[in-house]
C-alpha cells in the first residue's frame, strides 16, 4: 500500500517530502552542502549524481561531463569523494561502453587524487558491477565498491576478493530482492552486516559500514575498541538528511572518519527513482506523505 502510493505520487510532492535528502539541483549546490558539512561538523561527503535506469547515450555524455565538472571543482580537496552508478554511465548499451565512461571519469579522479566509488544497485547488476570494479582497480586503486549485506551471494563475493586490496562499502541494500535470493527480514540483514564487517576488516579491505541504525553502529565502535582496529580500517557513512548528529559526534571523537551520501540533481526528473526509494525507506516520512495526501483527498496537481 505505502509503496503504490508513494509511486503515484507527482514529481513536485515527491520532491517536497524528499527533500532533506538531496543537496540540491546543481554541483554548486552539492559543493556547498559538503563544504558547510566539514566545516561546520567535520564530516566527509560523497557526492553523486541522481540518475540512473539511463537509456540514452546523449544522457551517458551529459553524466560524464558532469562529473568531469564537478572533479575539477574539487581540486585539492580532502573531505570529498564521489559515487557514481553503472546505469548512469552506460551498462544499458554495453559493459565496454560503460567501462570506457567510468575509465574516462576515474581518469580525472587519479589526477586529482578524488576517491571514487561504483554504486551496487539491483542483484540483476552485482556480477558486473564487480567485474568492472575488478578490471579497473589496478589502474585506479583510489576505486572502490558496494557489498549488499541483505544478498545471500555476499559472503561469497567477499571470498572472491580476498586477493584485492579494496575499499568496500557494505549496507543492507535499498533494492526489494526476491526473498529466493536475498534475506528479507532486517535483523537478519543488520547481522550480517556486522558479521560481513568484520571479515572484511580480516581480510585486509578498507570497510565502509553504511547504516543509521544506532545500535549496530555502536556494536562496531564497542568491536574498534575490544578489538583494536585502526582508523585506517573502518569508517562509518549515513546519508543526507538523516538526523544522527550525537552518534556522529561520538565516531568522530575516536578519530574515525564519519561520510555522509550527498546526492545532487541536475535533472529533477532523473531523482526521482532515488527519493522514492527514500520515502520508501522512511516509515515515519512515508506515512507523514500518506496521511497529508488523504488529508487533502487527492486534491494535488
Amino acid at each position: 500500500m505505502k509503496s503504490k502510493i508513494i509511486d503515484l505520487m507527482p514529481s513536485a510532492l515527491v520532491k517536497f517530502f524528499a527533500n532533506p535528502y538531496v543537496s540540491g539541483a546543481s554541483i554548486e549546490d552539492g559543493l556547498k552542502t559538503s563544504n558547510n558539512l566539514w566545516t561546520k561538523y567535520n564530516l566527509y561527503s560523497s557526492l553523486d549524481l541522481l540518475g540512473e535506469a539511463v537509456y540514452d547515450d546523449d544522457m551517458v555524455y551529459y553524466n560524464i561531463k558532469t562529473y568531469k565538472q564537478l572533479l575539477e571543482k574539487l581540486k585539492d580537496n580532502k573531505h570529498i569523494s564521489i559515487s557514481l552508478k553503472p546505469t548512469s554511465l552506460g551498462i544499458h548499451k554495453s559493459f565496454d561502453f560503460c567501462k570506457e565512461s567510468l575509465t574516462s571519469i576515474l581518469e580525472d579522479a587519479k589526477k586529482q587524487k578524488i576517491p571514487v566509488t561504483i554504486d551496487m544497485e539491483d542483484h540483476t547488476l552485482t556480477d558486473t558491477t564487480l567485474k568492472l570494479y575488478t578490471e579497473l582497480l589496478e589502474n585506479f586503486p583510489n576505486l572502490g565498491t558496494v557489498l549488499q549485506s541483505r544478498l545471500f551471494r555476499t559472503h561469497a563475493d567477499i571470498e572472491n576478493l580476498s586477493s584485492y586490496n579494496c575499499r568496500i562499502r557494505i549496507c543492507i541494500g535499498i533494492y526489494k530482492e526476491s526473498s529466493d535470493i536475498a534475506y528479507v527480514n532486517k535483523k537478519i540483514m543488520k547481522d550480517k552486516l556486522i558479521n560481513y564487517t568484520h571479515k572484511l576488516i580480516n581480510d585486509g579491505h578498507y570497510v565502509e559500514v553504511a547504516t543509521q541504525d544506532k545500535n549496530y553502529i555502536n556494536k562496531l565502535l564497542e568491536d574498534y575498541d575490544q578489538l583494536g582496529w585502526k582508523n585506517n580500517q573502518i569508517e562509518f557513512q549515513q546519508l543526507l538528511g538523516v538526523p544522527m548528529k550525537s552518534t556522529q559526534d561520538e565516531i568522530i571523537s575516536k578519530n574515525i572518519k564519519n561520510r555522509l551520501y550527498v546526492p545532487f540533481a541536475t535533472k529533477w526528473d532523473y531523482a526521482l527513482p532515488y527519493l522514492k526509494r527514500r520515502l520508501n525507506n522512511n516509515p515515519k516520512m512515508a506515512i507523514y506523505v500518506i496521511n497529508h495526501i488523504f488529508r487533502r483527498g487527492f486534491q494535488i496537481h
